[in-house]
């Protein structure tokens, strides 16, 4: 989906909300932008390690 897309469906659907629900939304749209940035400005993760990780996480070794 293109970001104009995601836009046009964003407002289409904010249309339908009443406020409380809207500033509720709008709360829960800033905060996936502050988890998107933070990471964004991490290290890229060796896909090894995450492999390594996940094993460890289902128990295989």
């Amino acid at each position: 989906m293109s970001q104009r897309a995601l836009i046009n469906n964003i407002e289409s659907f904010s249309t339908t909300l009443n406020q409380k629900q809207l500033v509720r939304f709008l709360d829960i749209m800033d905060e996936m932008a502050e988890l998107i940035q933070k990471a964004q400005q991490q290290p890229p993760v060796e896909s090894a390690s995450v492999a390594t990780m996940a094993q460890q996480v289902a128990g295989v070794h």
